[in-house]
């Protein structure tokens, strides 16, 4: 089985370099662009079910994927993004003004500690785990699930998929609209084989 995991599309949020967590954004138009680009090139790749968070950046996202496949987009509440709390629409200079503490410690072991008001780096990537899981599990016999999400639940399973501390989550870069691509086989026989559109893992003197 494979799974096509995409990271949304992207907000006006993202454009402008704010913590964008729960806080539930619609797309902006470079967004939406981006998202009828994905479902251009994802067009006829054999698609037997979509998935998303509940969150609207990606269910729009999915929608667009879903629509040349006439499939119905699915919600998995277990792949939202993490909950950045007090820091939701600050900008990485209101951040580090405000809790440059936090910012500190979050630089060197961001899987542990708490975002001010908001979740653990480890429990996302736990229940994004779990959510994946569940996907799969629906759909034992599928041979390709599009998953839409966000940029810290995929981070989690890339990381758990190929044993990469979550500390050190920053091996690995997502953009918007960006696909990244997990086989399964077997109940626990996962590998990775692209990311941030790019093959994984990479080949000599090719940056990931």
């Amino acid at each position: 089985m494979q799974i096509v995991l995409v990271r949304h599309g992207a907000t006006d949020w993202n454009l402008q370099g704010r913590c964008q967590g729960v806080t539930d954004r619609e797309l902006s138009e470079v967004g939406v662009r981006q998202a009828e680009q994905l479902a251009a090139l994802l067009r006829d790749e054999s698609i037997e079910a979509v998935y998303s968070s509940a969150l609207r950046r990606a269910r729009q996202t999915a929608e667009l994927i879903s629509q040349p496949h006439n499939l119905p987009v699915m919600i998995e509440e277990n792949i939202r993004e993490l909950d950045h709390g007090a820091l939701e629409g600050l900008t990485f200079n209101e951040i580090k003004q405000s809790y440059s503490e936090f910012l500190t410690r979050w630089r060197t072991e961001p899987a542990e500690i708490q975002v001010p008001g908001g979740e653990r780096l480890i429990d996302v990537a736990e229940r994004a785990w779990v959510g994946i899981n569940r996907i799969t599990g629906r759909h034992p016999t599928a041979e390709s699930i599009v998953v839409v999400s966000h940029n810290f639940p995929i981070l989690g399973i890339v990381c758990r998929v190929t044993g990469t501390h979550l500390n050190n989550y920053r091996s690995f870069h997502l953009d918007p609209c960006s696909i990244t691509r997990l086989h399964r086989n077997g109940a626990n026989a996962w590998s990775l084989t692209q990311v941030n559109n790019k093959e994984y893992p990479p080949q000599a003197n090719s940056p990931l």
